[in-house]
């Protein structure tokens, strides 16, 4: 059986104080305070207070001159394409999880969560890690290529430029940062242990001092049970309605369905075309649409900025820009000063919020007339 009285000598002899951990639940929790502090007599103290535990790490970034490339994949295809990118390590491990970690020489890394969207690989050099051969969720964790030896030839990662998770967030701002971070990452995980991990990143690699690993567990799971709850807007496209609103216009779903669409296809900084194509793509018909855009125009909604001309929709802009819908994005797309005249829009494709151009100037001359 693993424990830690064994192993802590044998990676003091490296040159890596280490300190216990508890794993439970997928859950990695440190079982020393400052345990990112720890060095060879604190290390010592730690074994004669926990020496059977049957998990433990080290710190990782300048303490101790080792970065982690974390693949978040069973797949050894992604540690091989990682490798390739970044330089092969002597020294690679398997989680606990069964997943794969390379080991290398610290170079100044912080901890990089997705530095590549694309790929589901981590850039530890922050944080701590939990080292083989502990006892994991799923299996020990086991080194598979290389020995502790390696540890003196490790090299620092090839082709990686360390742009993100530039700010370390001092305290009085940490606990909204690692919430905002979390509520932000969730759709991205597929259980509460993978969130978890994401906000030990971030803690170790982003805020200073780190707060406590009961700390992390706290605001991890309140993210985690808002996105369930299905209160976690961040990331979002939406649209924003007051109360206010709702109640003024349940009477008539037509025009609170008009409201929203507009809001959540429209910036509050947009100007937007509500062409009479968009009656096709609601499913009502031409009347009613016109109805609806021509109440909200009344009701101070929006407002017109320029009259419509033969084959050139006109053009609108929110009355006010403090709505609130910051979920909202801007794809009704604005355009310049020069697009407020109508003259001058002549030769010139506008859009309206839909994916195809409808009722889009030509290029032909227009005379203008008032809508119907």
């Amino acid at each position: 059986m693993t424990c830690f009285a064994e192993w802590q000598p044998i990676y003091a002899a490296h040159g890596l104080a280490t300190f216990p951990v508890r794993i439970e639940d997928g859950q990695k929790k440190p079982m020393a305070k400052n345990y990112l502090r720890t060095g060879r007599p604190y290390s010592n103290r730690l074994v004669k207070q926990f020496p059977d535990a049957d998990a433990f790490g080290f710190a990782l970034g300048a303490r101790t001159k080792i970065t982690v490339l974390d693949c978040d994949s069973s797949d050894e295809r992604v540690l091989a394409d990682a490798m390739v990118q970044h330089g092969r390590s002597p020294l690679i491990v398997r989680s606990g999880s069964g997943n794969y970690q390379a080991w290398y020489r610290h170079n100044g890394e912080r901890r990089h969560i997705r530095p590549d969207p694309r790929l589901p690989v981590d850039v530890l050099g922050g944080g701590f890690v939990v080292a083989p051969p502990s006892r994991g969720t799923k299996l020990d964790y086991q080194i598979i290529a290389g020995t502790l030896d390696d540890l003196e030839r490790l090299p620092p990662l090839q082709n990686f430029v360390a742009e993100t998770n530039a700010e370390v967030i001092s305290a009085g701002r940490r606990n909204n940062a690692l919430w905002e971070h979390c509520m932000r990452q969730c759709r991205s995980c597929d259980d509460f242990a993978a969130l978890l991990d994401v906000a030990e990143t971030f803690n170790g690699g982003s805020l200073n001092p780190p707060l406590s690993a009961d700390e992390v567990v706290k605001v991890a799971r309140s993210a985690w049970s808002a996105t369930e709850r299905g209160q976690n807007r961040f990331g979002q496209i939406g649209a924003f309605l007051t109360v206010e609103e709702t109640e003024e216009m349940a009477s008539d779903p037509h025009l609170l369905t008009l409201l929203a669409w507009l809001r959540a296809q429209n910036a509050p900084s947009a100007k937007f075309l509500i062409a009479d194509g968009l009656a096709q793509k609601l499913g009502w018909s031409l009347p009613q649409l016109r109805r609806c855009r021509k109440a909200l125009q009344e009701r101070g909604k929006y407002q017109m900025i320029r009259p419509p001309v033969r084959g050139c929709a006109a053009l609108y802009r929110w009355a006010s820009n403090r709505f609130g819908n910051g979920l909202s994005k801007s794809v009704g797309h604005a355009t310049g000063p020069e697009a407020l005249s109508p003259k001058r829009c002549r030769g010139s494709v506008i859009e309206d919020s839909l994916s195809k151009s409808i009722g889009h100037c030509q290029t032909s001359s227009a005379v203008p007339r008032r809508a119907a």
